[in-house]
């Protein structure tokens, strides 16, 4: 075999490997609720699933002195949720400390040749070690050792910093929870004393809570991971533009689009929820369709989002909750030779604009995910032309409400606004309906994620 095709095969391998494992570490930290449970799902289910042989949580104590180590995978977990023989390392101090000190991770590929290494339950040649970061402040570190030297890849580093910042916020959340209970706690102690003052604190923390949860930035560096930067889709379509604006920081709203053999592949989505929620079920279901396509390949739509709604319901069927999150879709494979579009959709319905009209196919009324009567998706084929125009869009446009009576903008409109903007160039467009939709919000929230697609052949 092609030495080549060889190394190819194994590189999408470890990729394939390292997407399953931020999925199922994605899930398992949906369950978790303390500091504990976040640091040990990060050891057991991140870490070890990299199938590193050691592994070591610390986490920054109260005073933003110390290192502590609080959860383990290898020899220094010989039993249950056990640590044998925990130490704590000063800030500054070791490589681990000095990754907390400094903010970057690092790969020490002889630490014989390293005199900041400190030995812990025995000495090893190989250390990763990386930063868990929330607002640009340290809080932890993931550290692991290996016995050979040059043991990690610079790959390693990468996944690493994805999976700590997956944890960061969660890490913030469980122990601002924590505080929450402990003066929940303390209020049926002390209720006849410090009735307000407690109160006071309590709705403080929850505040605080409330504001972490929507000003989250670790799942932004999640997505843009996963996503493409919105020009890339240029490069396949230069007459293109995506409008992607979250609700929040992050988003459940995703799109894609990327060439796979002599196709096209194109698509928005709409997964469950908006914000951390979203986001985390956004990570979930963009891996199951690129899994999906992987395994399907490129010429049935339907069959992609059929294997990709049993990636899903496969992937949430291990909680111990009933979870019934998923996405809907619009999904497209085109052909650019002879300008064959074919479609398939779950909740969201495929727009183009040919010969002077704006034309509908619809998607299939089901979600891709878990569903009272689960049918198989359909597939629908439109002949294009040189000139015709696409459009793919979720809910969140056509659901804000603004205007001159608070009402919301309707997809009755949203199809108007671009009938009528066909004939500008697709740069034109963009600009008309993201700025008709900040006119149309004016001072009121925004409701949900939007993802606008428009493509000009």
């Amino acid at each position: 075999m092609d030495k080549s095709l060889t190394f190819d095969l194994e590189y999408f391998k470890k990729k394939e490997h390292y997407l399953e494992v931020i999925n199922q570490f994605a899930t398992v930290l949906l369950n978790a609720k303390t500091v504990d449970e976040v640091a040990w799902a990060l050891a057991k289910n991140a870490i070890a699933q990299l199938g590193y042989e050691d592994c070591v949580i610390y986490l920054v104590d109260d005073n933003e002195e110390y290192l502590i180590q609080r959860a383990a995978h290898g020899l220094k977990n010989p039993i249950a949720l056990d640590i044998l023989n925990p130490i704590k390392i000063k800030i500054g101090e070791g490589i681990v400390g000095y990754v907390a000190k400094t903010g970057t991770g690092e790969i020490i590929s002889d630490t014989s040749k390293d005199g900041r290494y400190i030995i812990d339950d025995s000495s090893r040649l190989s250390e990763i070690a990386v930063p868990i970061v929330h607002n640009n402040k340290v809080i932890g570190v993931i550290d692991s050792e290996h016995p050979d030297k040059d043991f990690y890849p610079l790959e390693d580093l990468k996944i690493l910093t994805t999976i700590a910042s997956m944890t960061a916020t969660k890490l913030i959340q469980a122990k601002y929870d924590e505080k929450i209970q402990e003066y929940q706690d303390d209020l049926k102690t002390l209720v006849h004393i410090k009735t307000m003052e407690l109160n006071k604190t309590l709705n403080e923390l929850k505040a605080q809570k409330l504001e972490l949860t929507d000003s989250i930035s670790y799942a932004k560096r999640i997505q843009k991971a996963i996503l493409r930067n919105p020009n890339f889709i240029k490069e396949l379509f230069p007459e293109s533009f995506i409008l992607h604006k979250p609700k929040d920081i992050i988003a459940g709203d995703f799109y894609m689009a990327e060439k796979f053999g002599d196709k096209i592949i194109f698509a928005v989505a709409d997964c469950t929820g908006h914000g951390v929620p979203g986001a985390i079920i956004s990570v979930v279901c963009h891996t199951a369709v690129k899994r999906a396509i992987r395994r399907v390949g490129s010429l049935d739509p339907a069959a992609i989002l059929n294997e990709t709604r049993k990636l899903i319901i496969e992937t949430f069927a291990g909680s111990d909750e009933d979870i019934k999150d998923g996405m809907d879709i619009a999904f497209c494979i085109f052909d650019p030779i002879t300008n064959q579009l074919d479609f398939s959709g779950a909740n969201i319905n495929l727009h183009y604009f040919q010969n002077n009209e704006l034309n509908i196919i619809k998607a299939n009324k089901q979600p891709v995910g878990q569903h009272v009567n689960l049918l198989s998706f359909t597939n629908q084929t439109v002949q294009l032309n040189k000139g015709d125009s696409i459009y793919l869009f979720t809910d969140g446009y056509p659901d804000q409400f603004g205007g001159p009576k608070g009402k919301k903008f309707k997809h009755k409109q949203l199809r108007e606004l671009i009938r009528n903007a066909t004939s500008l160039s697709m740069q034109e467009q963009y600009t008309l309906i993201k700025q008709t939709f900040e006119n149309w919000k004016g001072n009121l929230a925004q409701v949900d994620d939007v993802c606008v697609m428009g493509i000009k052949l």
